[in-house]
């Protein structure tokens, strides 16, 4: 017999993080939840968690089989709160900062004077589901080129330009080589890999050994404007700054190289879904790729 109660303790537990969070959302203890991961990790013979410090972390097959019974328990999750809340006019929308507030905000105060019957939650994409269910889509940043497990309708480029503030240039003097750019104070989205992608097609290296990392891109646009040093910042979600210049383009080469802004929605939308993607995607300047069927 499966042990559905033991695998679902164990994919909250994961999900979530820690005994304490999974016997929260559950309503049971925490020795409740140890209880059945002992009788999971028994029923399977294979160690799924182990202990380092005071929390729990997942072995190679634990995330294994994590990652395969995610979905079908979003599945039911959505199923039952479907039937608890009625929520066939109610739509969920998961989205990066970036785009939240030039982009999306026009068009949801549009949608819902047009159609003020539907209720609407706007969420951060960190706060999405593994399962985008038939209520909801997902505006985030993609390489296209990669494999997409949702349908999706491309809304713009993403590639990048490097930019800095005229007050950056004022105090550390121009900036007309890419050798020149090389010695300079590098801003980085989450990470670094797109300034080293971008030096790496070039041949260069950055000579600078410090690292200014920042969260999301509004963070990055802020401190580039603010003279803290030179960012890789997406060509379509500066025009305004480029044309004020507040920020300006030091050279012609890009980065992010296929990076696309998408919405990403379940394979068979709901009606009220549907609707909300016309909205959203009307008069949109990029549509050069076809949805995934």
């Amino acid at each position: 017999m499966i042990p559905y109660s033991a695998l679902r303790a164990f994919q909250k537990v994961v999900q979530l993080g820690s005994l304490k969070a999974a016997a929260e959302s559950l309503h049971v203890t925490e020795s409740a939840i140890s209880h059945q991961l002992k009788k999971l990790e028994q029923c399977t013979d294979t160690q799924l968690l182990y202990k380092e410090g005071r929390g729990l972390k997942v072995t190679k097959k634990g995330r294994a089989l994590a990652d395969r019974i995610s979905a079908p328990f979003s599945d039911i999750d959505y199923a039952y709160e479907d039937i608890k809340q009625q929520r066939e006019s109610n739509l969920n929308i998961y989205c990066i900062p970036s785009l939240i507030n030039d982009w999306l905000m026009p068009r949801l105060l549009t949608f819902n004077q047009s159609v003020p019957d539907m209720s609407v939650s706007l969420k951060y994409l960190q706060s999405m589901p593994a399962h985008i269910d038939e209520h909801s889509i997902c505006i985030k940043s993609i390489e296209v080129n990669g494999t997409q497990r949702y349908p999706f309708e491309v809304l713009m480029n993403g590639e990048t330009i490097p930019v800095c503030s005229p007050l950056y240039l004022a105090q550390r003097g121009p900036i007309n080589t890419h050798q020149c750019l090389t010695q300079q104070t590098l801003l980085h989205d989450q990470n670094t890999n797109s300034w080293n992608d971008w030096l790496t097609r070039l041949g260069l290296e950055h000579k600078q050994q410090t690292q200014q990392i920042f969260e999301d891109f509004y963070l990055l646009k802020f401190a580039a404007m603010a003279a803290q040093g030179v960012a890789l910042c997406p060509i379509n979600l500066i025009q305004n700054e480029l044309a004020e210049g507040t920020l300006v383009q030091l050279f012609q080469e890009q980065g992010n190289i296929g990076r696309k802004y998408v919405i990403e929605h379940n394979h068979r939308p709901s009606p009220a879904t549907q609707l909300l993607l016309q909205y959203l995607l009307k008069d949109e300047r990029v549509t050069g790729i076809d949805s995934v069927k």
